[in-house]
């Protein structure tokens, strides 16, 4: 029996289709392990926010049957079943969702909730971007993981594009910053993390990078001392921009006061390094660039 032409070619496509998606899918993690499943993941439970935005963000969000309690983007994820939190999940629960897959990441889970997990024998891969490049080579590694290669290829050269052009459209002159994810006590974003390349690609100079610790705490005198021209904290962490005179009276000194020029931010745009990120960048640029979101 002969196919007409468009027939034929259909044929192969589909067949190629079904050859992929039972294809053996085996990747190296970002703990250097070999993680191997025997076809891509249809189950998967993800244990951080930004492992499930980069999942819907490529086209899996159907395939994601568990997420933990602080997922909350895209609107979707509500119908996934929640797991408990990132350094609390319940065991129990993964297990009863008979998943193929378990993504984690390195920030916020727990080193014995990842042993307890390897234990299981499902398959467990580690996903951790600390750069803005990292999230494009961690959809990418999703994508495969997932049989969604084509459309996390698509994600990643639209977002590269974007973060391009920010970055040459970045503020040229380095604003002297400090970005605080808390301020009580007083803990700034130190330069090896994701928070300070964002910072940095947007224009800022952080002045906390010196520190080597991820989160330095400052004193209250220290930051009088370095006298920032713009201070970022995140919304989380403070109720209000007036209530930071509040808390520390002698900051009406402050450049960064005087001017106006203190913002609350988003932090699921600007803190998860995931696909929503240049979103964060964008937002950091233009605050520094006109005072506005």
């Amino acid at each position: 029996m002969h196919f007409p032409v468009r027939l034929h070619a259909l044929a192969i496509v589909l067949v190629s289709g079904i050859a992929c998606s039972l294809a053996q899918v085996s990747l190296l993690d970002d703990l250097h392990r070999q993680v191997t499943l025997q076809r891509p993941a249809t189950r998967i439970v993800s244990l951080a926010p930004s492992i499930t935005e980069s999942l819907f963000a490529i086209g899996a969000g159907d395939q994601v049957v568990g997420v933990t309690d602080y997922c909350n983007f895209p609107p979707q994820v509500r119908l996934c079943h929640r797991v408990g939190g990132m350094i609390n999940p319940s065991i129990e629960a993964i297990v009863g969702l008979s998943p193929d897959l378990i993504v984690v990441s390195m920030e916020g889970n727990q080193r014995q909730d990842f042993l307890t997990l390897t234990a299981l024998g499902v398959p467990v891969f580690v996903t951790n971007p600390r750069t803005l490049e990292g999230i494009n080579l961690s959809l990418q590694q999703l994508g495969t993981l997932t049989g969604r290669t084509r459309e996390a290829a698509v994600l990643v050269d639209s977002l590269s594009r974007r973060t391009a052009a920010l970055r040459a459209a970045g503020n040229q002159h380095r604003t002297r910053t400090m970005f605080f994810v808390s301020v009580q006590p007083l803990m700034a974003v130190g330069a090896r993390t994701f928070l300070n390349e964002m910072l940095t690609a947007a224009g800022g100079e952080n002045l906390a990078a010196a520190s080597s610790l991820t989160y330095p705490s400052l004193s209250r005198e220290m930051v009088l001392t370095e006298d920032p021209e713009v201070l970022f904290i995140t919304a989380d962490a403070l109720e209000s921009t007036e209530n930071i005179t509040t808390m520390y009276p002698e900051w009406t000194q402050l450049s960064a006061v005087r001017s106006g020029h203190v913002y609350r931010v988003n932090p699921d745009l600007v803190a998860r390094p995931g696909p929503r990120a240049v979103d964060g960048l964008a937002l950091l640029i233009s605050y520094l660039r006109t005072g506005h979101p």
